[in-house]
């Protein structure tokens, strides 16, 4: 992945249909926060952006972003025009991304839970890898292994793929936010990233905070995004 993906920032926000801004929403573990933020960024592209905009259901165990969809329209709640909700689980899926790219503004996918391979697949056409992490000393044990895989996977990526940690479901209540920032900025050896696996993981500087309102937002279409909107802008502008 590029050097110092902290700070560097990435135009998102005039992508064209012609060449679709692929963003990966990815951990290899489930239960992180991955299907709430890879539909809060959807509707950041579909509804603030307003670009044709494609959400991928990648997660080859729960597929759980579908079944946020098809639960949205059994309740009748109105899907935006301009987004897609698709089910593609499958190892080829950077072949399909390819093949979308012509027809979308952006592409979301929600991968990793159950498969590193479509994982892997994913990042190879990303344009921007999200991983989403509880502050918690379990949560963060799955990242060593999320980097190295998105580090093979991006040594195949032609477009310059950058990656950042996003902190999702804290509570500034507690000092496990705090305590997480440290770990992942100042990790000990073997516990971060690069050759010695001591240097700091790319932190977001947006924190994603366990309110109802995002804990409560499966099978609904929620307008208020809030801090998704503001981690966008951040790693976007």
């Amino acid at each position: 992945m590029s050097e110092n993906t902290r700070t560097k920032t990435l135009a998102a926000a005039t992508a064209r249909a012609s060449d679709a801004f692929v963003i990966v929403v990815g951990m290899l573990k489930g239960g992180t926060g991955k299907t709430t933020s890879a539909w809060f960024i959807a509707l950041y592209y579909a509804v603030v952006l307003e670009l044709p905009t494609l959400l991928l259901d990648a997660d080859a165990t729960s597929q759980s972003a579908y079944d946020w969809f098809k639960v949205a329209q059994a309740e009748g709640f109105e899907i935006p025009e301009n987004l897609v909700v698709e089910r593609y689980p499958f190892d080829d899926i950077a072949e399909y991304i390819r093949e979308k790219r012509a027809e979308f503004g952006a592409i979301v996918v929600d991968a990793g839970g159950g498969s590193a391979r479509i994982f892997h697949e994913a990042v190879t056409e990303a344009n921007l890898l999200l991983v989403p992490v509880a502050p918690t000393k379990i949560e963060r044990r799955k990242l060593v292994a999320t980097f190295d895989e998105a580090e093979r996977a991006a040594a195949r990526n032609t477009r310059d793929v950058t990656a950042h940690v996003v902190l999702v479901k804290a509570d500034d209540r507690t000092s496990l936010p705090r305590n997480a920032k440290d770990k992942l900025l100042e990790p000990a050896e073997g516990e971060g990233i690069g050759p010695d696996r001591d240097e700091p993981f790319p932190l977001a500087e947006t924190v994603i905070h366990s309110w109802v309102h995002y804990m409560e937002a499966f099978g609904e279409i929620p307008t208020e995004l809030s801090e998704y909107a503001e981690l966008m802008k951040e790693l976007t502008a």
